[in-house]
């Protein structure tokens, strides 16, 4: 058994916890490994504004837009890190409050191919985007469809690829999960337009156009 884990007595299904002194640990090591290319994120428009066990809270702009717009905030929960991956939920950056799926406005998109039986890699059919972003009902809770993170690894379709295959292959650390968000996320964003939600024509030569919100666009979905 894995000297970080203690079994708990007093479950009924014997489920581990990690000592939390030992979750800590891991948690610092991997708040000082971002800190080490802070700058390196920072050109990629990846804020890290605020870190207190077992939480950190980071900000995704999207960087190649002008002027700088966020894409998206999160917030990483370390609780029982690493014997459970990060749980990560999308939040308001100024209120911090959880998002549901239609309040958040972003896709993390990722471009599906198939190749044909039998055929080269040149051969590859590209099909419709994947949104990584999954929700669950009700409640419209998003989550992030990738190994690595936790609400992927407790949503039921994912029950036979379990979280400790991953555990040492370097998924879930922040390192990965901030390269997965930027490489779906806001990387690939280059451009707004607005949302119109309502016209009225006002009169013969005129109209009147309500906007709600933006739309980002994307030069790039990548696979």
């Amino acid at each position: 058994m894995d000297e970080s884990v203690v079994v708990s007595p007093d479950s009924k299904s014997a489920q581990q916890q990690v000592d939390p002194v030992v979750s800590r640990a891991k948690f610092n090591r991997e708040l000082a490994t971002f800190k080490k290319v802070k700058e390196y994120n920072r050109q990629r428009g990846i804020i890290l504004f605020d870190a207190e066990f077992p939480y950190m809270k980071l900000a995704f702009y999207a960087y190649r837009i002008t002027p700088l717009i966020l894409a998206f905030a999160i917030k990483l929960d370390f609780t029982n890190y690493d014997l459970e991956a990060p749980s990560l939920k999308f939040i308001d950056f100024l209120l911090e409050k959880e998002l549901t799926r239609p309040e958040l406005n972003i896709q993390l998109l990722r471009q599906q191919s198939i190749q044909p039986p039998g055929q080269q890699a040149e051969g590859i059919i590209n099909t419709s985007p994947l949104d990584l972003i999954q929700f669950h009902t009700p409640g419209l809770v998003p989550f992030v469809c990738i190994p690595g993170i936790r609400e992927y690894h407790e949503h039921p379709a994912h029950s036979n690829d379990p979280w400790l295959s991953h555990r040492r292959k370097g998924e879930g650390t922040l390192g990965f999960i901030i390269d997965q968000l930027h490489k779906y996320g806001s990387e690939p964003l280059n451009g707004i337009m607005p949302n119109m939600a309502n016209i009225q024509q006002i009169n013969p030569a005129g109209m009147m156009v309500q906007f709600q919100g933006i739309v980002f666009s994307r030069d790039k979905i990548p696979l």
